[in-house]
């Protein structure tokens, strides 16, 4: 049968196996691969990490075991690789492997007996690890040192690290450990302390760049320099990851690579529609936001893609707010000035605003059976969402246009109480006005009659109810001037009684709460009199029974309800 078929696919005109276009398919290697790292000065941005391998060779200070800890694709294999035939070159070089002597190339290509690369996640129970102590006995072949790999050593099972331990504390003097993975928290600590532990870093886009640039080069291939970013920004600090995208691009677009032909083959969602959403919420386009999502949807970019992408967005209109804060974006220059002239419209605030809502859209569409009805819902719903307003423009608009200043406390109007008539009061004389602060600094000399002035009378005729009520509104004008909401509170009561100087103020049932607060504060309040009385007061306070007419009177008549009423309409209501 299998010779029928090799038979009939020549005939059909297919490619036989064993012809030259077959071989040359499966002789191919990959670019993470083919331009793997063979010295340790080749190794991209792990600097901290080579140079105290070399200089540990050179002051001959190798440790028997070496724990290799960083994020994938970024050189723990390929250091590890290094270092295995560093420790065997029949060259003495102080740690840079000659890759040309038969122990290197073997190590190279992984024929070594005495080089064991061991995958940590399929060999991690202890019937493994019991195979690796008897391994550890015999001394090396071919080499110096026998040297065990072991990648991702964080999937070994407890048992299994226990029963590495004492091996690993105390290896004969031929055997070197080399631990690699990309979770050092999952190690038991017991391990770690046995270790020489060295973390490997994320690679920066410019050492990407560098990278890609020199392999680009080699392979005679042209890319745009856009492209090289979008590679960058999308391996998230893996080299490994930037070669396997720069593969697929050559494989997509052959010697010639565009930021459109990326675009489209990654996946990736364009800026440009990022910038559209954010117009369109600006703008409450709810029209031009659902076009905008559902070129998302028939695109077939994935819900989860698009939030994080907007989120990144948002994140770089906020940075882009603060002062040269475009600088800092890690992105093209061409979208630097584009974020720059972009966030000028755009409040800080909102902005934070904005991302709270995406950020929780990013945990809840997860969990939710139509992801793309949800994402529409919660799109508009921010489409609604009104711009923030600062409490100073509000007393701005609340005090009628005029600037109200945060250093000083608000003075309240004094409330508007219901007319009552005024009888004569034969025996109260006129209060004396407290003279004002300039006078007092300007003329030293009548500083002495000003205090007599100002001094608080015990003598004198006793206070009427009728001229507390008469002077009632100086009163609630002072409290005010010391706080606003005292002063407040205290203009829903009225003086129902004055005995001695004993001053009973009523409330309606209503204003426990107020009258509760006025308790505390009844020291202010008594202050307040003296200076409007000229004597010294004490007060009470009461709830009285039906007697809210006069409190809505108040209220309604209020200036500050007024002008609530006056610029946002409405109407009072019981």
């Amino acid at each position: 049968m299998g010779e029928r078929s090799v038979r009939n696919a020549e005939v059909e005109g297919s490619i036989p196996f064993g012809s030259t276009f077959g071989k040359l398919v499966l002789s191919y290697q990959v670019l993470a691969r083919k331009y793997r790292p063979e010295k340790f000065q080749d190794v991209l941005g792990q600097g901290h990490v080579t140079q105290t391998l070399l200089n540990a060779f050179e002051r001959e200070r190798i440790a028997h075991a070496y724990l290799f800890a960083g994020p994938r694709g970024v050189g723990k294999t390929t250091t590890a690789r290094i270092l295995a035939k560093a420790l065997n070159c029949l060259t003495d070089a102080n740690g840079n492997p000659c890759n040309e002597c038969n122990n290197c190339q073997e190590i190279a290509s992984s024929r070594s007996m005495d080089v064991l690369e061991i995958d940590g996640a399929s060999n991690r129970g202890i019937d493994e690890i019991r195979n690796l102590r008897e391994l550890v006995k015999y001394s090396p072949i071919n080499v110096k040192f026998k040297v065990f790999i072991i990648d991702e050593v964080h999937m070994l099972t407890q048992a299994a690290f226990n029963a590495l331990l004492k091996t690993l504390e105390e290896p004969p003097p031929h055997v070197k450990f080399i631990f690699a993975t990309t979770e050092a928290n999952k190690v038991l600590p017991t391990i770690l302390s046995r270790c020489q532990r060295h973390d490997f870093h994320r690679m920066s886009l410019e050492t990407i760049r560098a990278g890609l640039e020199a392999v680009v080069e080699a392979e005679n291939v042209q890319m745009e320099e856009s492209v090289y970013h979008l590679i960058g920004t999308t391996a998230d600090g893996s080299m490994r990851d930037a070669l396997s995208l720069a593969d697929q691009l050559i494989a997509f677009c052959g010697h010639s690579i565009t930021l459109e032909a990326a675009t489209e083959m990654l996946g990736i969602i364009p800026s440009d529609l990022f910038f559209s959403i954010t117009d369109a919420l600006k703008v409450k386009d709810r029209s031009g936001l659902l076009d905008q999502l559902t070129e998302v949807h028939e695109k077939g970019f994935a819900q989860t893609d698009f939030i994080n992408g907007l989120n990144r967005h948002l994140l770089n209109l906020l940075i882009a707010t603060g002062e040269k804060g475009a600088d800092l974006l890690d992105v093209t220059d061409d979208l630097k000035e584009r974020y720059s002239t972009a966030s000028s419209e755009w409040k800080a605030r909102d902005l934070i605003r904005y991302l709270d809502h995406v950020t929780k859209m990013e945990s809840e569409i997860k969990r939710v059976q139509q992801p793309k009805v949800f994402l529409e819902a919660m799109m508009l719903k921010l489409a609604e969402m009104d711009s923030s307003v600062e409490i100073s423009d509000l007393l701005d608009k609340l005090s009628g246009g005029n600037p109200v200043s945060t250093s000083q406390p608000v003075k309240a109007p004094p409330p508007q109480l219901p007319p009552k008539e005024k009888p004569a009061v034969k025996d109260s004389p006129p209060p004396k006005e407290e003279p004002p602060q300039e006078e007092k600094v300007s003329e030293p000399a009548a500083e002495p009659e000003q205090k007599k002035a100002d001094a608080v009378s015990d003598s004198g005729p006793e206070l009427s109810l009728d001229s507390v009520r008469q002077k009632w509104e100086e009163v609630v004008g002072k409290v005010s001037e010391n706080g606003t909401s005292i002063g407040t509170f205290l203009s829903h009561g009225e003086p129902a009684e004055v005995t001695g100087r004993r001053v009973t103020i009523g409330f309606p049932e209503r204003y426990r709460f107020q009258l509760d607060v006025l308790k505390k504060n009844s020291r202010r309040i008594e202050m307040s009199l003296e200076k409007v009385f000229h004597k010294e007061l004490k007060v009470d306070f009461v709830l009285q029974k039906g007697n809210e007419s006069s409190a809505e009177l108040s209220n309604s008549d209020h200036p500050v309800t007024q002008r609530v009423l006056e610029l946002f309409g409405g109407e009072m209501t019981n």
